[in-house]
């Protein structure tokens, strides 16, 4: 993707490279034995839109067909979507091979996954616009934290319909207090990320908000003093809870440093600005890893919190270290090529210094 929105010369082998060893990995797989469950019927429609976008990639850069606008388009489609299913075949592999979202925690476990998948995401994606479009991101038009709003009342929407088992509960199913707790926090998300919205609707990319920033410290303090009924559940949870906290706490200070005029908007962001966005990535992460399956299983394997905690933050730090790689990659490979320089002739046979011109 970072190499066909810079347009550079040599994606389309990239695209068969990666696309072989795509077809390799599919077939050692499917010479390994017969599997029938969710995650191997997901890999033959992942297969399918791999074949899809390499022949769009191979036509298009090949002159096999017309160039025009509405099939570049397609295939940037195209590939965006693999980017996103590929995520969820991901995570769909890891939920598959540790056997996790079963024994009647559907609803739970979804919630949880998706949740975090989207503060994952809007981390990164926070990380990739900064980079891209400097510091205040002017190019979106509103702040920041109008987009955060709409994702976190997303993610409170995400919450409030799936906390209490709502895919397999029936009406008579008591409400525990953890059913109550996670919903209302999934009220709240929902109810602050409108409030949100709509303060910043009409706001200058500048004119940042604190709202954001007050909903992850309230939920980060609620997630702290959660009790669950396992140590282990309640630790996870606290690791969560802390996570949510620090990115509020360290938002309200970047949010206090934009606001005072310290980072111009065209320039480079400051990398105190990155340190928010790691730590909602981590809490993402806390609040997939606190699922009632994984805790059972960490229980059950004997993987201390410690231990648990700093698996999650090395993978945060992978994720992170990776989608700044492409980002530099693009910035790369974006860039015009330097300029030619030849001696310009002056006529002038006592200048000895050659005039130049690019």
């Amino acid at each position: 993707m970072a190499m066909e929105f810079a347009r550079y010369k040599y994606q389309p082998m990239a695209q068969v490279v990666g696309a072989m060893v795509g077809l390799v990995g599919f077939v050692f797989g499917w010479i390994g034995g017969s599997i029938d469950n969710v995650y191997a019927r997901f890999g033959w429609f992942m297969l399918s839109l791999l074949l899809v976008q390499t022949a769009l990639n191979l036509m298009l850069s090949t002159r096999l067909i017309q160039k025009n606008r509405s099939l570049e388009s397609l295939y940037r489609y195209v590939t965006a979507f693999q980017f996103v299913f590929t995520y969820m075949a991901m995570v769909l592999g890891v939920i598959t091979f540790l056997g996790l979202c079963s024994h009647g925690h559907l609803g739970q476990c979804i919630s949880h996954f998706a949740r975090g998948s989207v503060l994952m995401g809007a981390a990164m994606a926070s990380v990739i616009a900064m980079r891209l479009c400097g510091p205040v991101i002017v190019e979106l038009g509103r702040p920041l934290e109008f987009f955060e709003c709409g994702i976190i009342a997303t993610v409170g929407l995400i919450g409030t319909f799936t906390e209490h088992n709502f895919f397999q509960s029936s009406g008579t199913d008591a409400w525990s207090h953890k059913d109550l707790q996670h919903t209302m926090i999934g009220i709240c998300w929902l109810a602050g990320g409108l409030l949100g919205m709509t303060m910043t609707w009409r706001s200058l990319p500048r004119n940042r908000s604190p709202i954001p920033a007050l909903i992850f410290i309230a939920t980060g303090v609620s997630m702290i003093i959660h009790q669950q009924d396992l140590v282990m559940a309640s630790q996870t949870h606290f690791l969560f809870g802390s996570a949510m906290v620090i990115t509020g706490v360290v938002t309200i200070f970047e949010i206090t440093i934009i606001a005072s005029g310290f980072i111009k908007e065209r320039g480079e962001p400051s990398l105190f600005q990155f340190v928010p966005l790691y730590f909602m990535c981590a809490s993402g992460m806390f609040l997939m890893g606190s699922n009632r399956d994984m805790v059972l299983l960490l229980i059950n394997s004997k993987v201390d919190i410690a231990t648990y905690g700093l698996l999650l933050l090395s993978f945060c730090f992978v994720i992170f270290f990776y989608f700044y790689l492409l980002t530099d990659l693009y910035l790369k490979l974006r860039q015009p090529p330097s300029a030619k320089y030849e001696p310009v002739p002056t006529g002038a046979e006592s200048d000895d210094i050659p005039k130049y011109y690019s």
